[in-house]
């Protein structure tokens, strides 16, 4: 019983993994960020929606290694997406914000994004949607513990 149970559990975790995958992929598509990789794409709309921050504060926020975002940040300033300054507390770090394109194109990807996401989630029921929003914002809070 408690093996059959466990089963199904699973079993339940992997369908709503799966569609949380295809639900991303089929909105990735909405709006093409062209060179940009997923990780770049991610740190690079923190950075707009977030403002300006030091390195090791994005990749905080993003959930990576400083290594790994500091080679994300060097692909991003390599494509102008970028910008380092000197940062006003500490003069030994830089503060890194996004270019004014970079700030147009996320922007125009985001809400391209959430217009179709916005578009799919009309055809359901208004509780549904409140249910949905609701028990997605709780399962990311629980991953992030």
């Amino acid at each position: 019983m408690i093996q059959q149970h466990n089963a199904e559990r699973l079993a339940e975790a992997a369908d709503a993994y799966l569609a949380v995958g295809r639900i991303t992929r089929l909105l990735r598509r909405a709006g093409d960020t062209g060179a940009l990789s997923p990780g770049s794409a991610a740190a690079l709309g923190t950075l707009v929606r977030c403002g300006p921050m030091r390195l090791g504060d994005l990749a905080a926020a993003e959930r990576v290694t400083a290594p790994t975002m500091s080679r994300i940040v060097t692909q991003l300033e390599k494509g102008g997406y970028i910008q380092r300054a000197p940062d006003p507390i500490d003069g030994r770090a830089h503060v890194l914000s996004a270019t004014a394109p970079a700030q147009d194109m996320v922007n125009g990807l985001t809400s391209a994004r959430i217009q179709r996401f916005a578009d799919a989630l009309d055809h359901l029921p208004e509780d549904e949607r409140r249910i949905l929003a609701t028990t997605l914002t709780k399962v990311v809070d629980l991953l992030d513990e």
